[in-house]
């Protein structure tokens, strides 16, 4: 049985969800604000899904292993510290991955 985790956003994760706003606004709100409610509901779930995420082959020589779920076109990229699933960076698809 897996536990539920708290989840937490890094101010770089909370940056990157409101340049991924910003950037979608400019040509659609509703189009803004449906990408964001579904990275937001897809965050939320991995208060207890967060073993199902795959591992981020691109970080793999960090400390923490860091995991990330698809939502639409966007990586979110999270780690399990803990009591706490901490959402670190989201990112389009075809961007790298950078976690300080």
């Amino acid at each position: 049985m897996v536990t539920a985790k708290k989840v937490i956003w890094t101010e770089a994760a909370k940056k990157d969800l409101q340049q991924i706003y910003m950037r979608k606004a400019a040509r659609s709100a509703d189009q803004a604000k449906a990408v964001v409610e579904a990275i937001l509901n897809a965050t939320e779930e991995l208060n207890t899904k967060y073993p199902a995420g795959t591992p981020e082959p691109l970080l793999a020589a960090e400390k923490e292993p860091y995991k990330f779920i698809i939502v639409g076109f966007y990586r979110v990229i999270y780690s399990v510290v803990g009591e706490e699933v901490l959402i670190e960076v989201i990112l389009h698809q075809r961007q790298y991955p950078v976690v300080s």
